[in-house]
């Protein structure tokens, strides 16, 4: 699709790949809302860009609907929604809502935001980028009786199994919303701010140690390279999954359709939507 003139719903904005993917959209012409969760840093973001900043807090899907309310009203199209933001925690948590946090963050809040602008992407023939990561292709899994972690809680696992269950129902979605393009990708090992909750990962890439090991991860900016390739590509997007800009084999758990279809109507009971 043409970049310039287009309109990007960008989530996470505020920080990383996000934040250096907004500047590299807007370089092209491309007109990007902007949506973080910290105020003062989506400010900033939309100041360079020229456009007002949403705010939203996924751990609580009131807001989520707040947001999606804000862009519905001030965006007459939607080409791109580019669901990038997510989170990781060490600690097990519920939400406001009662779902466990990585799974409410990761999957919930993105399929919920994702439901509620279909009729806008509808109308703009537009797409849907989800930022994934490669340990879904690789050995992901997802527990439909445990959405929650409520029997076993490791950090990495709910955070692999809740993109998971971002994988199954985008592809859900794409089934379902044959025209409304969709793709999810991975971004990289990136040096960026993702994993804040995770103290000791922090604290040793500030150590000597540490220092190598960075410059073995890729830069916020090349990794939002790969986000910006998925929203400007003339091709055609159908559901698949990329890694560096190409099309890659993706977990056969993420291909499970019966999964999906389980999941779908699981999610938008807890989402409160139409199954």
């Amino acid at each position: 699709m043409s970049a310039a003139g287009k309109i990007v719903v960008l989530t996470g904005a505020s920080a990383g790949i996000g934040a250096a993917a907004a500047r590299q959209l807007h370089r092209d012409g491309v007109k990007v809302i902007p949506v973080g969760r910290n105020a003062a840093k989506t400010a900033a973001i939309a100041d360079e860009l020229g456009e007002p900043g949403l705010t939203c807090n996924y751990a609580d899907l009131s807001d989520v609907r707040r947001l999606a309310d804000a862009l519905l009203e001030r965006c007459p199209r939607i080409d791109v929604l580019a669901n990038n933001a997510g989170g990781q925690w060490v600690k097990r948590e519920l939400t406001k809502d009662g779902n466990e946090q990585q799974f409410q963050v990761n999957c919930l809040a993105p399929f919920l935001l994702t439901r509620l602008l279909t009729d806008r992407l509808r109308e703009s023939r537009g797409r849907v980028i989800n930022t994934s990561t490669m340990m879904v292709h690789k050995h992901g899994h997802i527990d439909l009786d445990d959405l929650d972690s409520e029997h076993r809680y490791k950090s990495h696992e709910v955070y692999t199994s809740s993109k998971v269950g971002a994988a199954l129902l985008l592809r859900e979605f794409q089934r379902r919303n044959p025209d409304i393009q969709t793709a999810d990708y991975h971004p990289g090992i990136v040096a960026s701010e993702f994993a804040r909750d995770q103290k000791f990962q922090q604290l040793l890439l500030k150590t000597p140690l540490g220092k190598p090991l960075q410059k073995l991860l890729d830069t916020p900016e090349v990794a939002a390279a790969r986000l910006v390739f998925l929203c400007e590509t003339e091709d055609k997007l159908d559901g698949g999954y990329y890694f560096k800009n190409e099309r890659t084999q993706e977990n056969p758990v993420v291909l499970d359709v019966d999964n999906a279809r389980k999941l779908w109507d699981i999610a938008s009971r807890r989402i409160g939507v139409e199954v």
